[in-house]
């Protein structure tokens, strides 16, 4: 075997230790997430101050790439994070819970066909989808923009199922954009980035897939 040989089959092992090492973060991080929306269901703190939950998610975002190369501390932050997120969801969980547990376990099956079936898409395929990049961007900018608006001024239910609606594709599209992007680009050191990424995108298809189920199951 000659040393070009043996140099390819090492940047190819180094490459499948990165993907194993970031899908599994993220398998941890999501079920960190899924035991903290379950443990703070009825907590008074995540109902009373969502807006300082969602400062506080945005800083853990930070707080976490700040640390992802330091062993050990990046991955208690990583999970720490999940934790989190799933704290500022339970009031949503816990809402649509109330109408059906099984609209909860419908939005949770969703999501995770969803991720499954667009990463092995995106894997099998090779596709480079950069070229999403503006849309997935603008998509978010202007989701942002109306949900604020949405929420101060419209209160529309109408608006609300259509926003989580956008959402759902917009999400769906970030996780082929971030997934090519992961495969292509992202060095070897980087997987906790890497799952921090897929996590978000893992997290916010949910949250407007639940959301959008809860609104439909009133009407």
């Amino acid at each position: 075997m000659n040393t070009a040989t043996i140099s390819s089959t090492q940047l190819a092992d180094a490459r499948i230790s990165f993907l194993g090492k970031t899908y599994g973060m993220l398998a941890l991080c999501i079920a960190a997430g899924s035991i903290g929306a379950y443990l703070s269901l009825g907590m008074a703190f995540p109902y009373e101050h969502p807006w300082m939950m969602l400062f506080i998610m945005i800083g853990g975002i930070f707080a976490v790439q700040a640390v992802r190369h330091v062993k050990g501390i990046n991955f208690i932050a990583l999970l720490a994070f999940g934790a989190i997120t799933g704290m500022a969801i339970s009031p949503l969980v816990g809402m649509v819970a109330a109408k059906s547990g099984t609209l909860v376990l419908q939005a949770y099956m969703t999501t995770a066909v969803a991720f499954v079936s667009l990463t092995a898409y995106t894997f099998i395929s090779k596709r480079d989808f950069s070229f999403l990049k503006g849309f997935v961007w603008t998509g978010l900018i202007a989701m942002i923009v109306l949900g604020l608006s949405n929420y101060f001024f419209f209160e529309s239910p109408m608006l609300a199922l259509t926003l989580s609606g956008v959402g759902v594709l917009l999400f769906s599209a970030f996780i082929l954009y971030d997934t090519s992007n992961i495969l292509r680009d992202y060095p070897n050191n980087e997987f906790i980035a890497a799952a921090l990424t897929l996590y978000l995108d893992v997290f916010l298809l949910f949250q407007h897939l639940l959301s959008m189920f809860g609104i439909l199951s009133d009407e």
